[in-house]
């Protein structure tokens, strides 16, 4: 059991220091303890600056090549508490294997390659080169912005105008954001409509187009058709101007409120944009609801 308790941490530990010849176990863990040490006098970024991308311990069996990620991992998000926890378990096992019979050691790189063959462990590598690369990045970054501070605590006056000015970028870019918002065109209100081919359709085939497509299984089709067939009802009504430019919900604002054609005309409009725009699935049921809508604007269906 402790061979396989230090195969389990040697496969997530790395040293902090690289020595000229591997450490034993005992060493290894006494230099956790010192990290751990390190971690209260001198802080992480001390700790994370002497951590090698990988570290040679010595076994009986043979030496190993470990990563730095996971402690590395710990100490950059900040969870030192986590990491000093980390450290102490991880040296107990240590510890305790040192102590353990040199017999026992020979199965240690068999169990230690099954181990290091499941899934969990294919993620342990050293750092990538674009790994390195983000965190020179970020590190930039913050050494950027301590900088800012610093003048600013330094120079009153110029921290003012250095505050104003990330004041008036930062609502500069949400006006930019807001304006390219505002110009787009909302998808609701730039509904498919009918192509030049379709101007000059009368209601009654609009409806026949509508027949056509649900009996071809095409409901969605079927109940654009619909709508149109009620723009083309209320067109020859002179309820609606013969513009076919208009979007649906523009051609519901064209009708004031009183008039018994707006329920009606609401409803197939929500029809429209729920199962034709929306693209969700249609039923029977939701076609024949059109067409009922339909008999309410006048329209005499067979």
């Amino acid at each position: 059991m402790k061979p396989l308790l230090f195969c389990l941490a040697l496969a997530i530990l790395a040293p902090r220091y690289a020595n000229s010849a591997p450490p034993d176990p005992q060493a290894l863990a006494a230099q956790l303890r010192q990290i751990q040490s390190d971690l209260d006098s001198k802080g992480a970024p001390a700790v994370l600056a002497g951590l090698p991308s990988t570290w040679d311990v010595a076994t009986p069996g043979r030496p190993y090549s470990i990563s730095t990620e996971p402690l590395r991992s710990l100490l950059v998000s900040g969870e030192i508490r986590e990491a000093k926890a980390w450290l102490d378990q991880v040296a107990q096992q240590l510890e305790s294997f040192a102590k353990a019979p040199s017999e026992a050691v020979p199965n240690a790189r068999g169990t230690l390659d099954r181990i290091l063959a499941r899934p969990e462990f294919a993620g342990v590598r050293p750092p990538s080169a674009w790994d390195l690369f983000r965190e020179r990045v970020v590190a930039w970054i913050a050494s950027l912005i301590q900088k800012l501070f610093g003048f600013a605590a330094q120079h009153p006056t110029g921290g003012q105008v250095l505050f104003w000015v990330l004041v008036i970028a930062a609502v500069g870019l949400l006006a930019a954001w807001l304006i390219r918002i505002w110009t787009r065109r909302d998808p609701m209100l730039s509904l498919p409509r009918v192509n030049p081919a379709e101007r000059s359709r009368s209601w009654e085939a609009w409806v026949r187009a509508a027949r056509e497509a649900a009996n071809q299984g095409n409901l969605r089709e079927a109940i654009r058709c619909t709508y149109w067939a009620a723009v083309a009802r209320l067109q020859e009504n002179h309820v609606l101007p013969e513009d076919l430019t208009h979007t649906p919900r523009e051609y519901l604002r064209l009708i004031s409120a009183p008039q018994p054609f707006l329920q009606p005309l609401t409803a197939l409009t929500a029809g429209l944009e729920r199962f034709w725009y929306g693209g969700q699935a249609a039923e029977l049921d939701d076609f024949q609801a059109s067409l009922k809508q339909l008999e309410a604007l006048g329209c005499k269906l067979d």
